[in-house]
């Protein structure tokens, strides 16, 4: 309990209006008597009675936006260590089965457009890409009808029927027939492959990773492409070796008739080939000699038929495989912009007219004069092997550092190692008797025509309505390869790299156009 407090001082600080009781001798003021449990409880009565005080409504919010911050921190901390979203098992199993399906078609297809490129059957080729880039505005709305499973198994079964073709006798209007079916199919098909990149990235989360999903996509649909050629190439190169051509009897030919192949002094030197110019002598398709061919090695009749028949195999498990792996859910329609207003359209068909260009001199010319003339196809093989090789290598790692922001420094050092390119193959007569720079070369040039590819594809894919622009791109491309390979028939060699050099200045100054072009428009945007 305690003891009482001074009660003399307590009334100084006692309010005015604290009432007391006189008595009539008013020298001492009496105090009522204050209840025990007054006393224990401490509440006087001359003392100002202390009311509860109340919170304020302010403190109450702080408290609840200081939870409400809690738990916002908390779902942020939460957020931070999620893991991403992870792409369903069943969309990454049927993408990578539509990637083995484009690989075994490429190992198929790529090949056997090299082989019969750099022989005399460069014009149904021609046919064929004509026809592509013919009907390459028209595959957004073809996907859009009939779906993107049945274009690529379709385009696919095509490639088998054609190759099957060529291994009976078939007449020749029937395969300009069947090239000219396979070409309706083939820009549609390539359309398909990209649709199904854009939609394997969908289902990656938000727009960062699906930017970085559509990478990998598309990386892996390059790669599967690229060692596709190096497994045909090599796949080539057995077959040279199991049937090779029996040149025996061209070399029980008469004297008279042999007196230019035979010469002692074969392979001719270093000063024969400044005073003669073969090439010079000899353009178009008629652009090798024929003693060449004696050196070499060729494939047989049987050895044509065999090779030919396991490509039209692979093309027709590759179709089975796409049936699968492909995505059955019809494309989206077209987008009803203009494509002729996309910056992607116009200042993109430089760059896809040079890659045509140049993809069908390396199947058909470079593989003929550089490769073909000087080793016979035991060289040319090997060129395509290196080629494929390094492109799949380059097309790797070029996407890596192409999505780092690099692509004005890509873009220079690839123009610079193209040009030089082109001046060495100007400079060096394919007779002569290196025999490892058709190779090198060759893998140079897949490496370069990796980098245009990768630079291309990373602005044109993806984004708003890209498909009306990359349909507009793939018509360049292939009339680029229609292009070339006609020229495999009329033009000399010479010619056509002076034409690729004039075709690489105009793509890579439209490239840099379109590049800044982009660059703005984000800018504007952001």
């Amino acid at each position: 309990m305690g003891s009482l407090p001074d009660l003399t001082e307590r009334t100084r600080h006692c309010r005015p209006a604290a009432r007391t009781v006189s008595d009539p001798h008013r020298h001492r003021t009496v105090v009522p008597q204050i209840p025990v449990s007054t006393i224990y409880k401490k509440e006087w009565p001359w003392r100002k009675t202390k009311t509860q005080l109340k919170m304020p409504a302010v403190n109450a919010n702080r408290r609840r936006e200081s939870a409400a911050s809690s738990l916002g921190a908390a779902s942020v901390r939460r957020l931070i260590t999620r893991q991403p979203q992870k792409i369903p098992k069943l969309i990454i199993t049927r993408f990578t089965l539509l990637c083995i399906a484009s690989g075994l078609c490429s190992t198929a297809i790529l090949p056997f457009t090299a082989y019969a490129g750099a022989e005399a059957g460069a014009m149904p080729l021609a046919v064929m890409h004509t026809v592509a880039a013919i009907a390459a505005p028209f595959s957004p709305l073809i996907l859009q009808k009939t779906g993107t499973r049945h274009v690529i198994t379709l385009s696919h079964v095509l490639v088998c029927v054609l190759l099957v073709a060529h291994t009976i006798a078939t007449p020749l209007s029937i395969l300009l027939f069947l090239y000219a079916i396979c070409g309706v199919m083939l820009s549609p098909m390539e359309l398909a492959l990209a649709a199904s990149a854009t939609s394997f990235a969908q289902a990656a989360g938000d727009e960062s990773r699906r930017k970085i999903a559509l990478r990998r996509a598309l990386r892996a649909l390059r790669a599967t492409q690229d060692v596709g050629l190096v497994i045909g190439s090599l796949m080539l190169g057995g077959a040279l070796l199991i049937w090779p051509e029996d040149l025996m009897p061209l070399l029980q030919l008469p004297a008279n008739t042999m007196q230019n192949f035979s010469t002692p002094g074969w392979p001719p030197s270093e000063d024969d080939l400044v005073e003669e110019d073969i090439e010079e002598r000899t353009c178009g398709a008629s652009g090798c000699p024929d003693v060449q061919s004696l050196v070499g090695t060729a494939l047989s009749a049987e050895g044509r038929r065999v090779v030919v028949a396991v490509w039209a195999g692979l093309a027709l498990a590759a179709a089975f495989l796409a049936l699968y792996g492909a995505a059955s859910t019809p494309s989206p329609p077209p987008d009803a912009r203009s494509v002729l207003r996309d910056p992607r359209s116009l200042l993109g068909a430089p760059m896809g007219l040079f890659i045509g260009l140049q993809q069908g001199f390396i199947y058909t010319s470079y593989i003929k004069w550089y490769g073909v003339c000087v080793g016979g196809w035991s060289e040319a093989w090997r060129a395509l092997c290196g080629a494929g090789a390094l492109q799949a290598l380059a097309a790797a790692t070029l996407s890596m550092a192409a999505a780092r922001g690099r692509r004005g420094a890509l873009a220079a050092g690839g123009a610079a190692a193209h040009a030089s390119l082109l001046l060495a193959l100007l400079r060096w007569r394919a007779a002569r008797t290196d025999l490892a720079l058709p190779t090198v070369a060759a893998a140079a040039w897949g490496a370069c025509a990796a980098l245009w590819d990768v630079l291309q594809s990373g602005i044109c894919v993806g984004g708003p309505g890209w498909r009306g622009p990359w349909s507009f791109t793939l018509t360049a491309r292939h009339a680029g390869l229609a292009l070339a390979c006609g020229a495999r028939q009329f033009l000399c060699v010479r010619t056509q790299l002076a034409v690729l050099a004039l075709a690489l200045l105009t793509a890579l100054t439209s490239h840099g156009a379109l590049e800044l072009r982009l660059r703005r428009d984000l800018r504007h945007r952001s």
